[in-house]
């Protein structure tokens, strides 16, 4: 079975309207049956989400790892 992997990077989050907006685009994605990787992943792909720490910069060796471990690496 091939895998599909979506990537979801969150930049904003401490933004009431786009947290909200995440939300429910979460929402559909579950509807979909594409599940977050902490999930387990769904039935039709895998939803690996990312987001800006509080500060606003991301942790490139943490996104790293997150790669390596969804691909088993």
């Amino acid at each position: 079975m091939a895998w599909r992997y979506n990537w979801e990077h969150l930049g904003m989050m401490q933004q009431p309207d786009y947290r909200r907006r995440w939300e429910a685009k979460l929402a559909w994605y579950r509807a979909q049956g594409v599940l977050p990787y902490t999930d387990g992943g769904g039935p039709n792909g895998t939803l690996i989400i990312t987001q800006d720490d509080m500060h606003g910069g991301i942790q490139s060796n943490e996104i790293e790892r997150l790669v390596l471990q969804v691909l088993g690496r």
